[in-house]
């Protein structure tokens, strides 16, 4: 049985890239590890432009590059002290237009059972210098 929970939500700018960090627990209860992820799909739709169903981005975040075996404690995160265990940074080009809602959804595949998601929604605030 799945839980759900609401998407967490941030405020990007314009033209500037996303570090989007988690503490992410998998269907058995326990925090994920490089050894019980599979693969990770993430596509990035941007809501509130003309085809809000259709991804503007998608890709295959490395598991080893963005998946934790303990949980991280720096700087960037300030939610609490026990930390993340995973980090993925999506490149500024994605987030071009101010003023729009964008939708980052997550696909986990664990190495047992079944796929689950994590998603952020990106409020971009406009850059008049952009």
């Amino acid at each position: 049985m799945a839980t759900l929970t609401s998407p967490t939500c941030a405020t990007i700018w314009e033209d500037g890239g996303a570090t989007l960090m988690a503490r992410i627990v998998g269907g058995a209860g326990t925090a994920i590890t490089q050894a019980t992820i599979t693969s990770i799909a993430r596509k990035t739709f941007d809501l509130n432009g003309l085809t809000p169903g259709t991804a503007v981005e998608t890709s295959a975040p490395v598991v080893a590059s963005t998946v934790f075996d303990t949980y991280q404690t720096d700087a960037r995160w300030t939610v609490d002290s026990t930390g993340y265990n995973f980090r993925d940074t999506i490149a500024a080009a994605i987030f071009a237009t101010g003023n729009h809602r964008y939708r980052v959804e997550y696909a986990f595949t664990p190495t047992a059972g079944a796929v689950f998601w994590v998603v952020f929604e990106l409020q971009c605030q406009p850059v008049w210098s952009s």
